[in-house]
């Protein structure tokens, strides 16, 4: 609610957007989308709510010439898109490499191609050796109790709070437990509490989530991947 100069409103971020008048300065527009780049998959005009393009949020983040910021983003979105296509598999050992597997659930042994580890395609879970996908997938010893227990090992992962089952069916890696409402991240457990404070660094180093410092190494991988 504090008075500002008509020169911190000037700048139009996205065509897009359907108020008349910017009523949010461009210092705020900067922290809003600092504080909430990789919370969610997209980030809305916080004030008519239409989703602000990659754009935008560059020329936001420019404005305050945070590239790294902007870099991190941009892998972010890459992630994003990666794990959109049904041939990617992140590795299942928490290295924070992922791979596109050609021909999909023709080919379910993938060997990560950074730390030579095997993932399970159909199953996104470390490769289970001297079983097949369909002997994984049979009930053993104790029937049904043995398939579901199984099935819980593989499809779902404790709320590090309350230690409920949660079962991720689709959706972004920012979880809530449905039980004691927990927010934290899918892939390394941190506290959502923390990253919202304190940035992606609050990830596990392990974490996909965990912002890299090297661009080349980044851009290195994006040609590997493909």
């Amino acid at each position: 609610m504090e008075l500002m100069s008509s020169e911190n409103f000037q700048t139009c971020y996205n065509s897009n957007c359907t108020h008349t008048d910017r009523t949010i300065c461009d210092n705020c527009m900067y922290k809003y989308v600092h504080n909430n780049w990789n919370i969610g998959y997209d980030i809305y005009c916080p004030e008519c709510s239409i989703p602000l393009s990659h754009m935008t949020i560059k020329l936001i983040l420019f404005n305050y010439a945070d590239t790294s910021l902007y870099e991190r983003y941009t892998k972010f979105e890459l992630d994003r898109v990666l794990e959109q296509n049904p041939e990617f598999v992140w590795c299942a050992h928490g290295c924070g490499s992922g791979q596109l597997n050609e021909g999909a659930t023709m080919n379910n042994t993938i060997q990560c191609v950074n730390c030579h580890k095997l993932t399970c395609f159909t199953h996104k879970c470390p490769w289970h050796d001297g079983m097949t996908c369909d002997e994984y997938d049979m009930p053993r010893t104790n029937g049904e109790v043995h398939a579901s227990q199984r099935w819980i090992n593989v499809h779902t992962k404790e709320c590090p709070k309350c230690h409920s089952h949660i079962e991720k069916n689709e959706g972004c890696d920012h979880m809530t437990c449905f039980k004691c409402k927990h927010e934290f991240c899918w892939e390394c457990l941190a506290s959502y509490s923390g990253i919202k404070r304190h940035g992606a660094y609050s990830h596990n180093r392990q974490c996909k989530h965990y912002p890299t410092t090297d661009t080349r190494n980044f851009f290195k991988r994006i040609i590997d991947l493909f």
